[in-house]
């Protein structure tokens, strides 16, 4: 018995080393119990927080912010990562705080991402100490440490990369069989689930190795159905996504997101930081030479070569060496899409890190190796992941520093309204109300929001219409959740006359006040309607009617979802003890 606990143990080292890692990571934040409210956690606290009090409650409204974002009616998260919202919800209502869930979520976030590292690595049949030291590296570096400094959603790409790069490798190396399309039809619903840009990352990284593999492979209609299959399934189970985009596009025009300077937000070298914007020296000289190998190298490895010269073309795109400045001139749309070109490191790293754990493992194994050259290559790795982990480790304890400031927030980008109160603040993150905060930090937000015809070609800042327009008269009314999804405002008037509701209307929307049924009202520039008010009490009642074919591809989605769950339940159950057994008969 204690031979084969020896065995379990030994094999689960690299993943304890793992999350002992992401504890060092996360230490300061951990030890001084501070929330880190960084440029996005206000949005998407209001996100899950809306998904948790209707699974709470059971008041369902798939389409309407009833529970958050100013209880204006507006629509986020039906089309913004929709279950992925009401996974976080549920992890929301089980831990009961923003502070346990951001260090739950943090915590797997960096936990996923390095394990997923540490398998690619040992895929391309790296050691087990070249793949630890390499998945490590990974840890501390561009947007994977963003969730827990600032919940940025590209995170979470950043996380499921190295499971992407894995199919990719697998059409190299799998002649017979390239594509394992219920892999592939797995992987690409859950990041559709999560972050629709990031899932354009992943098909477009991913096209590389298809066209090798197709042109290696001997069964080419075998990889092109199984890679039918990946797409039809993919379609089938994220159709609640795309159908909601289609159905909301239909019959509105949503604003665009907010446009940024790209030339602004591209990746810069710098001696002292690792994430997002920025990517240390050492780092850079580290995949220069990593691409100079493989460059004198370049029939040695398919594998190697191709996930190098991949990451090092996305690496410069997403750099300040890449002309920006022209790109975004002539395509000034991809500052509302793209936004930043730092984002596509989500993918460089990890294709680098392999090519990395490629060139490492080759170096170690070659005729005439000694373990001076191990020491080496390890020494060389472990500096590499000092660099990047104390910067990033310091980021943490900065930023969580701010929490115990008068700040308290790390960032006032577009916040529409925070209490001068700090305490409050501190208080309202480790309340088991989550709604607290939400009520003392208000951000506004442009995202998804309805633009009436007339409006559509007018330039104006949204954000601030919103603020404006909501943000500034929500108090002044009495918000209630109704069943079936409705929400009620209730206000009592000095006179009759008109007055704007602070709620965002869609063509979708149905608008009673008084109890009388709203055919036609005159909408604002971002959708809040002006109807006529009696003196005395007044009740308005806002509801979202989907269209049919919608809620058949949701019905269609969501039982697709729960097959797939189902055998994949089935398929652990199977796993677990065949992997015991393989583990202790080693």
């Amino acid at each position: 018995m204690k031979a084969k606990c020896k065995k379990v143990l030994n094999w689960a080292l690299p993943y304890l080393a793992i999350a002992t890692m992401t504890y060092i990571i996360m230490y300061p934040q951990v030890i001084s119990h501070g929330v880190i409210l960084g440029t996005d956690s206000i949005f998407h606290f209001n996100r899950f927080y809306d998904t948790a009090k209707q699974i709470q409650q059971g008041s369902w409204s798939y389409f309407q912010s009833n529970f958050s974002f100013q209880q204006s009616g507006r629509v986020i998260n039906a089309v913004y990562g929709p279950l992925f919202a009401y996974l976080n919800g549920i992890l929301l209502g089980l831990l009961g705080t923003w502070f346990h869930y951001q260090v739950v979520s943090s915590f797997l976030v960096y936990f996923i991402g390095g394990v997923g590292m540490y398998r690619l690595a040992v895929k391309v049949n790296a050691s087990r100490r070249i793949a630890l030291l390499v998945s490590m590296i990974f840890l501390c570096l561009g947007w994977l440490p963003r969730w827990e400094l600032a919940q940025n959603m590209n995170a979470w790409g950043a996380t499921l990369a190295p499971f992407l790069i894995m199919l990719g490798i697998t059409m190299l190396q799998d002649r017979a069989q390239p594509v394992h399309w219920l892999s592939l039809m797995t992987l690409m619903t859950i990041i559709v689930q999560i972050h629709l840009l990031s899932s354009v990352f992943f098909t477009l990284t991913l096209i590389p190795f298809f066209v090798i593999g197709l042109i290696r492979t001997n069964h080419r209609e075998r990889m092109l159905l199984a890679t039918l299959k990946a797409i039809v399934g993919t379609v089938i189970l994220t159709a609640n996504v795309w159908g909601a985009l289609l159905m909301l596009n239909l019959h509105n025009h949503i604003a665009k997101p907010a446009p940024f300077d790209m030339v602004d937000n591209a990746l810069k070298p710098t001696r002292f930081s690792s994430t997002r914007d920025y990517l240390i020296y050492f780092c850079w000289l580290l995949f220069i030479l990593q691409l100079l190998y493989v460059l004198f190298t370049f029939r040695r490895s398919l594998v190697n070569s191709t996930v190098t010269i991949l990451g090092a073309v996305l690496l410069f795109i997403s750099s300040v060496w890449f002309p920006w400045s022209l790109v975004q001139h002539a395509l000034p749309g991809l500052q509302t899409t793209l936004q930043f070109p730092n984002r596509l490191t989500i993918m460089a790293y990890p294709l680098l890190l392999t090519g990395v754990a490629c060139t490492c493992q080759q170096l170690i194994t070659a005729p005439g190796a000694d373990k001076l050259r191990l020491r080496i290559i390890t020494g060389l790795l472990l500096f590499a992941l000092f660099q990047v982990a104390i910067p990033t480790t310091t980021s943490v304890f900065q930023r969580t520093a701010i929490y115990e400031s008068d700040e308290v927030l790390n960032t006032s980008t577009a916040l529409a309204w925070v209490t001068p109160n700090a305490k409050s603040i501190r208080q309202a993150v480790h309340n088991d109300y989550p709604g607290q905060l939400l009520l003392r930090v208000e951000k506004r937000a442009p995202d998804y929001l309805p633009i009436p015809e007339k409006y559509l070609h007018k330039k104006y800042v949204r954000s601030y219409a919103y603020q404006d327009q909501v943000i500034r008269h929500s108090k002044e009314f009495k918000h209630t959740v109704l069943p079936g999804g409705r929400l009620q405002l209730s206000w009592r008037a000095k006179q009759a006359g008109p007055v704007r509701l602070p709620i965002i209307t869609y063509q979708e929307s149905r608008l009673s006040v008084n109890g009388h049924q709203l055919h036609h009202y005159p909408r604002s520039r971002v959708g809040a309607p002006t109807v006529y008010q009696r003196k005395g009490n007044n009740t308005a009642v806002l509801s979202f009617q989907q269209a049919g074919w919608f809620t058949f591809l949701l019905v269609v989605s969501l039982t697709g979802l729960t097959v797939l769950c189902a055998y994949g339940l089935y398929r652990l159950v199977r796993w677990v003890p065949q992997k015991y057994r393989e583990i202790i008969n080693q």
